[in-house]
């Protein structure tokens, strides 16, 4: 049995490596509801992997991931993570974007899955 810190780990590490597979091992099923940056909700296991399909298939982005506050209790564990993302877009001048992302795991007979995924972009002052 593994704990939340370490599904966590396999969770960023699968987006780290735009790897989709391991992804999939991490998100309960069949919810698994992602609140993206621009207010739009997937409200199952496979949308959430769908809108991971062509961001995985880029090449041209980083994502810079550091916590800002992590706790959880025998059945949920929540990650508060600071996000820098960068993307050069061939022909287009680079973006980089700031969020907070809130990651929501379940313990679920002892398999830590993530059952929510909330983006909300941080402002620049």
């Amino acid at each position: 049995m593994s704990g939340f810190r370490e599904a966590l780990g396999r969770h960023l590490l699968a987006i780290e490596e735009r790897d989709l597979r391991a992804l999939t091992d991490t998100v309960a099923s069949p919810e698994g509801f992602l609140v993206m940056s621009d207010g739009k909700l997937a409200r199952s296991a496979s949308e959430f992997l769908e809108s991971h399909r062509g961001w995985f298939a880029m090449k041209n982005w980083r994502l810079e991931v550091k916590p800002v506050r992590l706790f959880e209790t025998a059945q949920m564990g929540v990650a508060l993570l600071h996000l820098e993302y960068r993307e050069t877009p061939p022909g287009k001048p680079p973006t980089r974007q700031e969020s907070l992302l809130t990651l929501v795991f379940e313990n679920r007979g002892g398999k830590w899955l993530m059952v929510l995924d909330q983006n909300t972009p941080v402002k620049a002052p």
